[in-house]
């Protein structure tokens, strides 16, 4: 799989969910997975209209010195692996102050850089936790539930219901002692489409980002997604600002 159509399933359903990147670009999408119309340069350049993921992306090549749609690289945003390693503070307080300048508030990224805490790296679920998921666009509250349902986690397929739903077992976050966990087992019905995920099968391990099923993950890559979740969970100890209100 080249690393733009990995971007555009991951960035699919946040788009579907008039969340975030151009109008219709989930149509896009769709019209690539099936087949039909659009290409991979037609997909590149909706994606790089994303407000935060095309920048991250820029951001993990630019230290990597690779392409930013690179596999590699679109793979450390998503789902984490070694690139994310070299990053230090200073490059994540250059970062925010970038997010800035793509619809991040001056009064939340000031925030953000001065109260950094150490050992933090550019992965979709530090943007999500520390940025605080809706704060660059303005679309969802920076609630424990948005948080649970924007960060990029992990579920085993238990039973497929349907053509496009199926029922799987997870994990989701909780607060003890004014820290996020991420160690509640939870069962849920996730979506996915079935022409990226044809043959789903019960035992399977899929990545999920707001209740969508974009991709099987291997055991390495379910072993990073688990490994630079828990790093990030570690560094930011009491830092997550969260708004105690329902979604």
């Amino acid at each position: 799989m080249k690393g733009v159509e990995l971007a555009a399933r991951f960035s699919f359903i946040v788009n579907h969910l008039r969340f975030c990147g151009p109008e219709g670009a989930s149509k896009t999408f769709c019209e690539y997975f099936r087949g039909g119309s659009g290409n991979l340069h037609d997909l590149q350049s909706l994606l790089s209209r994303f407000e935060g993921a095309y920048l991250y992306l820029e951001s993990i090549g630019e230290k990597s010195n690779l392409y930013p749609f690179d596999k590699s690289v679109v793979e450390a945003y998503w789902i984490g692996n070694e690139l994310l390693d070299y990053f230090t503070d200073d490059d994540v307080r250059l970062i925010i102050k970038r997010l800035t300048q793509r619809g991040l508030p001056e009064s939340i990224g000031r925030n953000r850089i001065d109260n950094l805490p150490s050992g933090l790296f550019p992965h979709h679920n530090f943007n999500v936790f520390y940025v605080g998921v809706g704060n660059l666009t303005g679309s969802v509250e920076a609630t424990l539930n948005n948080m649970e349902n924007c960060r990029i986690n992990s579920g085993t397929v238990l039973e497929v219901l349907s053509s496009d739903s199926m029922l799987v077992k997870t994990t989701s976050l909780m607060v003890r002692d004014g820290r996020v966990y991420d160690d509640k087992e939870d069962i849920r019905t996730a979506t996915y489409l079935p022409e990226i995920l044809p043959g789903i099968n019960t035992g399977d391990c899929v990545a999920l980002h707001w209740g969508f099923a974009p991709m099987v993950l291997d055991d390495t890559q379910k072993e990073n997604l688990r490994k630079y979740t828990d790093k990030l969970l570690l560094a930011l100890g009491h830092c997550l600002s969260i708004q105690r209100k329902s979604a």
